[in-house]
């Protein structure tokens, strides 16, 4: 079996990262998009992706001096009550990314004073259960958003994580294994089932990061493997990113923690990397790493550590990669 090359794509990163950096933050856009705000100054996503691009490479800097500088660029995006606001993402969003790469620096978040009435017990289902669940994909930045933050700063009380968790065991859809139970999508739409996976990928690495299992993983796996078939999402996307992070994440991690359709699910997997290794020699690393956008650059390398956390010396990556979803509750 011929080893599948994907080191364009780390090579890639660390170039685009070098070249995005702005001060002691990073431009999450390489260039001034016509009509928008790219203007390729310093702004949150930029400088929170440059940081979980580190932290998968392994490159992140020991030094604590640069990693306080990185921690103080990250926090410049602060408001006095607490959140983070970027254009690009919601306040839970975009609060939740950034008390995440604070994580990855070791660094302690400042208090999100904005939040502390909904880190109650008594506040989670009223919460939960007014997000607009008909837009799962969407929702589920909230619904991890809040959970992640909570967890990361220690300022839920007492029963806060308990209840959350008990509310998502309610309402996940045992025959799929994905979140909404009773808002499930269809195959043959966009984003139908598919966005229900991106969904609850949110969740799955956020329960593990809690010690907790993916619920029903025998249904998730068969779910991914249907996907993989039956849409375009994975392998006929146009593009790389998130939706494929998505995939191979559930998809790999429910059926090592079932043992469910292991041979098939290491064969998509294996196969996703393929398309990749395809894509990487006929359109570039450039094209296929989206490295004009700093978000995308890291959801791509994040894909490559969770491929190659599955298959092993099958890869070459050029880089000793973690999985950024095994070091922080929050993508």
């Amino acid at each position: 079996m011929s080893t599948i090359d994907l080191r364009g794509v780390v090579e890639e990163a660390e170039r685009a990262v070098a070249a995005q950096r702005r001060g002691e933050g990073y431009a999450r856009f390489a260039e001034r998009d016509g009509g928008s705000d790219r203007d390729g100054g310093p702004d949150l996503y930029g400088t929170a992706d440059a940081v979980g691009v580190f932290a998968t490479l392994g490159r992140l800097d020991p030094d604590p001096a640069v990693r306080d500088r990185l921690a103080a660029a990250v926090v410049a995006f602060q408001q006095p009550d607490g959140r983070f606001v970027d254009d690009s993402h919601g306040v839970l969003h975009s609060t939740a990314t950034a008390v995440g790469a604070l994580h990855l620096l070791g660094r302690p978040a400042p208090p999100p004073a904005f939040l502390e009435p909904l880190f109650q017990p008594s506040a989670v289902e009223p919460f939960l259960d007014g997000l607009d669940w008909a837009d799962p994909w969407l929702a589920s930045h909230d619904a991890a958003g809040l959970l992640a933050v909570a967890v990361m700063t220690g300022l839920d009380r007492p029963g806060f994580v308990t209840a959350y968790l008990s509310w998502l065991d309610a309402h996940v859809d045992p025959a799929t294994g994905l979140w909404p139970r009773g808002g499930i999508g269809r195959l043959e739409e966009w984003p139908g089932l598919f966005g229900n996976l991106g969904c609850s990928f949110h969740l799955h690495f956020l329960l593990r990061h809690l010690g907790r299992p993916i619920p029903h993983a025998p249904q998730v796996v068969d779910t991914c493997l249907e996907l993989a078939s039956g849409t375009r999402a994975v392998f006929d996307a146009g593009s790389w990113g998130y939706p494929q992070l998505d995939w191979a994440y559930s998809l790999s991690r429910a059926s090592r923690q079932s043992g469910h359709r292991v041979a098939e699910t290491q064969e998509a997997l294996r196969a996703l990397a393929r398309a990749l290794q395809h894509d990487l020699e006929h359109d570039g690393a450039p094209s296929v790493t989206g490295s004009h956008d700093l978000h995308t650059v890291g959801a791509v390398t994040a894909l490559v550590a969770e491929l190659s956390a599955a298959l092993g010396d099958e890869l070459r990556t050029g880089a000793d990669l973690t999985p950024t979803t095994d070091l922080r509750p929050f993508i």
